[in-house]
């Protein structure tokens, strides 16, 4: 034994036993001996040695040897009594002979480089569930078809339940840029519990927030965020699972772990699909990725749809208004003007042009223009409709008819009124009344807060609710729609002329989602028919 300041050095005459599994697994832990041995094979295959520690009895197999002048020692497997022995390691040098050996036995290359590469690559890109989630969050939601991100709306929901039912989204918010495309930010400041104010976030990037919040902590069981008890999958135990062997069975019994409605189910399986559709385009699952199990046409799941629904929106799906009741309602909007400005005339822009609600809430003020003719029009730009998604997708254009000079008369003159003037600053056609008004006036201070979805409305609800009260009929912003689009076809003679004016782009779309008859109108059509089929007698 040699010994110096730094270390001890042990020394030892290597061992050399017969290349047989009963040699191998007779070769025991001794006291005399207790270092790790590097032993040798009496008769077997050139160059092949085991490394053995005998503490804790764990025997290696290697390969040792010399390419262009470079010495290498490389593993090729453990010794496993039954599993793993001298037959197994014969089976694994035969194909790196053939690869690696010139017909004289030199080393032509060198086994260990081109092995090393080949398991970085496939390894490196094991991710699990959970590290694609930190991976998609971060990059923003990218499209998978065409560039730029998903909407907000979109980021929003799939968040919820990739990462959500978490204190993490307190930390977040959702926007959205000039195209469109969602923007995930770190909110400045966050509400303090405790203190009862607004304090620094102290987050300000994902791998702090993931630091901070990691799989587990701080899930907001049972409460007025949480009721239903919901856990993400970033909570949960599929977010441990590596994406590569992520299998339909996984999902469905994530799905089906816990009573949820079919909305939910099939809401959670497209945040799914957006998550492996994401690692796939980065080509995070290896050279040969396995079908996708969220798709039913790869092999994935389909989700059971009840045979009554749960959402308390879907009462509305087969709900028309007559004429009449589109002329009470109307009155009743222009009433309430002043209780809910800009709220109101949003509700009747949809009512006259059967738009999408979240795009009539986008219109710009620069979107009012006129057309060639010299005809107002309002242009919907391209970035802020629901196909935005297909490059294909135009602009919109909605001319601008009585009932909507209407509309665009009666916010001209909300903006007169005194606690508005300082709106026409705000770019939004229909602003919200909860502007900030020390903000709107330090935009040096605030740079793109007029522009920001803060100024505008998010939701008609307040105002629909005032309406279903004063009116005392059921309906929603939906019913609005479908009632433009049932006038429309019914005036112009069907859907194959009416689909161009509510800007759907098959007849056959807006028939099956949009086009209901109030009642009244639908008995008047069964005593028509009745007619046909009732005959004189003789």
């Amino acid at each position: 034994m040699q010994t110096n300041k730094k270390k001890t050095k042990v020394t030892h005459k290597p061992h050399s036993i017969r290349f047989t599994d009963k040699a191998i697994d007779e070769l025991k832990y001794r006291n005399n001996y207790n270092h790790r041995q590097n032993v040798r094979f009496i008769d077997g295959p050139p160059g092949v040695t085991m490394r053995w520690t005998p503490k804790t009895n764990k025997k290696i197999f290697q390969i040792e040897g010399k390419c262009k002048g470079h010495s290498f020692r490389m593993d090729i497997g453990q010794f496993y009594l039954g599993s793993y022995g001298t037959l197994e390691v014969n089976s694994k040098l035969l194909p790196i002979f053939k690869k690696h050996k010139a017909p004289d036995g030199t080393w032509k290359s060198n086994p260990k480089v081109a092995l090393t590469t080949l398991d970085e690559l496939n390894q490196s890109q094991r991710l699990t569930v959970n590290e694609v989630i930190e991976l998609i969050l971060e990059q923003n939601f990218p499209r998978r078809n065409i560039s730029g991100n998903l909407a907000m709306f979109s980021q929003r929901d799939y968040s919820r339940f990739l990462i959500g039912y978490n204190d993490r989204l307190n930390h977040i918010t959702f926007d959205e840029n000039k195209k469109g495309h969602g923007v995930i930010k770190f909110k400045e400041t966050i509400y303090n519990k405790k203190t009862k104010e607004y304090e620094p976030n102290p987050i300000q990037d994902w791998k702090t927030l993931f630091k901070t919040y990691p799989p587990g902590v701080a899930i907001k069981k049972k409460s007025k965020f949480n009721p239903d008890d919901e856990v993400s999958v970033y909570d949960s135990y599929l977010g441990a699972v590596v994406i590569d062997d992520l299998i339909p069975g996984h999902i469905k019994k994530y799905l089906e772990g816990k009573t949820r409605t079919y909305g939910q189910k099939v809401n959670m399986l497209k945040a799914l699909n957006s998550l492996w559709g994401f690692a796939s385009k980065r080509n995070l699952m290896g050279p040969n990725p396995p079908m996708d199990p969220t798709r039913k046409s790869h092999g994935g799941i389909s989700i059971e749809k009840a045979e009554e629904s749960s959402f308390k929106g879907s009462k509305w799906n087969e709900v028309g208004l007559s004429l009449k009741q589109c002329e009470i309602v109307e009155r009743a909007l222009f009433k309430l003007r002043r209780v809910f400005p800009f709220m109101a005339e949003a509700c009747l822009l949809l009512m006259y042009t059967a738009m999408r609600i979240q795009e009539c809430l986008k219109i710009k003020k620069g979107m009012i223009t006129k057309d060639e003719d010299g005809d107002l029009i309002i242009v919907m730009s391209k970035y802020i409709m629901k196909g935005r998604a297909n490059q294909r997708q135009q602009d919109e254009i909605y001319d601008v008819t009585d009932p909507i000079q209407k509309v665009l008369n009666s916010l001209d003159r909300q903006l007169k009124r005194r606690q508005f003037r300082a709106y026409k600053f705000v770019p939004w056609l229909f602003p919200t009344t909860r502007i900030s008004l020390e903000k709107l006036s330090n935009p040096s201070k605030y740079p793109g807060y007029a522009e920001s979805k803060e100024c505008r409305i998010k939701t008609l609800d307040d105002c629909m609710n005032a309406v279903k009260k004063m009116t005392g009929i059921e309906l929603s912003l939906k019913t609005l729609k479908k009632a433009n689009i049932y006038f429309t076809n019914k005036t112009l003679g069907g859907s194959h002329k009416g689909k161009f004016v509510s800007k759907h782009k098959t007849a056959q779309l807006q028939e099956s989602r949009y086009d209901k008859p109030p009642r009244e109108d639908v008995k008047k059509y069964a005593r028509e028919v009745a007619k046909v089929f009732t005959f004189k007698k003789k």
